[in-house]
């Protein structure tokens, strides 16, 4: 691994924590995981081709689980809830002693070979975890004396990949949930009684769909194979199909190239800042090839995948894939007379023209990944409306100066575009996520403000006078409609510049509270590329080590 120069880490390195020290040595000295990254496990022959989405992982190691119980006999219900992920199972508070000998032995004993549920992607093994009512962590020594404690039993499959990732998260926990049974005049929170013989929850939070169950539901779900059913899906469950878009480039293609150089070397860019040329703007280190692979482990819920690109196509790319379309520039651009365009702004004015384009989409640039299991509630609500991220990032309030990147412009394009017509503005720009879109609200706004997006379409390289459509001026108008809301998104952005990039990128592969984050930079200095290359390689490969459906043999 190519790494940062002597001089620079050492100074880092007097900076860190003790503990960061010890991940620094461990990067220094190649112990770490990411060292392994492109070797094969001879064991597991399966790791050559094979794929990994969270959803069905979640639904076969809830299956395991179920099946352990019906073995052992034990009667459970499973609990309706708004997502596949973080299934809960409630017993019997007096079936403790059979679930610890039975289904918790079996999965504290499980590893591959020995489980139905054994992953062809590499080892995997149960963590099971018991918490009492207050979310305390019990031993099962002391759940076995004090057995009227515990409330929950966390059954998770950890699913390690051959070249040591854990591709699984804490999100796809099944938890067990031991509820009291109630005898005569047990008071109800709302000042009633309950029924003798209700089952009811000990953990005092309020975060499930029920928090008892009178002796008919319990009776009826057994016999609904052992689901309680709601009469219909929940009000906050999104119904309608939601679509992703892609915007992809390879710059280093020599017909592109040709393309770009001849419209660059003709125009006069004297007004266009030096970054909007910056062969970084253009770099393919394979991001969309690992943001796929992140969209199938973590959002296989979308319905179709669009990539749009200048008459390119990725060659890894399974073209036959009925979830992936390649749409070129030409099919969505309403002045085909404005190409060729190398300006992602002037793209992104026109993607909402894409045929056969859901209402509810999500656009993102390859450098977007996912790393956590997701819903579509994530980026929409259930009635429909798009959410914004809000980034902690301010505008300042002075007009654009040649000073400023393109992307500080565009944001205060957009909100002078804001104070013109609504009489309101914004102080805050949006966080680089996957940013939801609703291609009607897009669609008005084009009919409504016909040049604006001609010009912005019509710009072949990035200018000051550009607005940055569907990642900001969306957001905004969406709002001001009344569709659209701020929503909340664990994130984090890496820039690409940082000295300590090694550590910022080993912070993001340990972590598991993030939903997204995204790799990006402006301008990189040349002598720093080859190291920077060689870090994003090996961290991709590393945390998206399996390949996707998405992906040719």
């Amino acid at each position: 691994m190519q790494s940062l120069p002597s001089t620079v880490r050492s100074h880092l390195v007097k900076k860190l924590t003790p503990k960061r020290k010890a991940w620094a040595s461990k990067l220094r000295h190649g112990e770490h995981a990411w060292q392994r990254v492109g070797t094969s496990d001879r064991r597991n022959p399966a790791s050559k081709r094979t794929t990994y989405d969270a959803r069905a992982e979640q639904e076969a190691s809830l299956a395991e689980v179920r099946r352990l119980m019906s073995a052992a006999e034990i009667e459970f219900v499973e609990l309706p809830r708004p997502s596949v992920f973080n299934p809960v199972l409630v017993v019997k508070a007096s079936e403790l002693t059979r679930l610890l000998s039975s289904v918790v032995a079996n999965l504290s004993h499980a590893r591959e070979g020995s489980s139905r549920t054994t992953s062809p992607l590499a080892d995997e093994i149960w963590s099971i975890s018991i918490y009492d009512a207050r979310g305390a962590k019990m031993s099962r020594r002391g759940a076995r004396r004090r057995p009227s404690k515990v409330a929950r039993v966390n059954c998770l499959r950890k699913i390690v990949a051959p070249n040591s990732s854990v591709l699984s998260t804490p999100d796809q926990t099944v938890s067990i949930e031991l509820w009291q049974e109630l005898s005569s005049n047990v008071k109800r929170t709302d000042g009633g009684l309950h029924l003798p013989g209700t089952m009811r929850r000990r953990n005092s939070d309020h975060g499930l769909a029920v928090d008892y169950m009178v002796p008919a539901t319990w009776e009826r779900a057994l016999r609904n194979h052992s689901r309680l059913a709601l009469p219909a899906p929940h009000l906050r469950e999104l119904q309608e199909p939601v679509d992703i878009v892609y915007t992809w480039v390879d710059g280093s293609d020599p017909e592109w190239r040709a393309r770009m150089t001849a419209l660059r070397d003709r125009l006069d860019l004297r007004t266009t800042a030096s970054s909007s040329l910056s062969e970084s703007r253009f770099t393919s280190r394979d991001e969309l090839r690992f943001s796929l692979r992140s969209l199938e482990y973590y959002a296989s819920w979308v319905r179709r995948i669009f990539i749009v690109t200048d008459q390119q196509i990725p060659e890894w790319l399974n073209k036959e894939h009925p979830k992936v379309t390649v749409v070129d520039h030409r099919d969505i651009f309403t002045d085909t007379g404005a190409l060729p365009v190398f300006n992602s702004h002037a793209i992104e004015s026109q993607l909402h023209h894409i045929p056969g384009l859901a209402e509810h989409y999500l656009y993102l640039n390859d450098d977007c990944f996912f790393l956590r299991p997701t819903d579509p509630e994530l980026f929409f609500t259930a009635n429909g409306l798009s959410k914004h991220f809000r980034s902690i990032v301010p505008i300042d309030i002075d007009h654009w100066t040649p000073r400023d990147l393109p992307i500080i412009s565009a944001a205060k394009q957009g909100r002078e575009h804001l104070v013109d017509k609504y009489g309101r503005t914004v102080t805050h720009r949006f966080k680089h996520t996957p940013h939801a879109q609703l291609r009607s609200v897009l669609e008005t706004m084009e009919a409504e403000e016909p040049e604006l997006f001609a010009r912005v379409a019509a710009s072949p390289f990035r200018s000051p006078e550009d607005v940055s459509i569907p990642s900001s001026l969306h957001h905004l108008d969406a709002f001001a409609r009344g569709r659209s809301i701020e929503g909340q998104i664990g994130y984090q952005f890496v820039d690409l510049n940082e000295d300590d990039l090694e550590l910022r990128l080993l912070r993001v592969a340990r972590r598991t509270d993030l939903d997204v984050f995204c790799l990006n930079e402006t301008t990189l200095r040349e002598e720093s590329e080859p190291s920077v290359d060689a870090l994003v390689a090996r961290f991709l490969n590393h945390r998206f080590p399996v390949p996707s459906s998405f992906e040719v043999d």
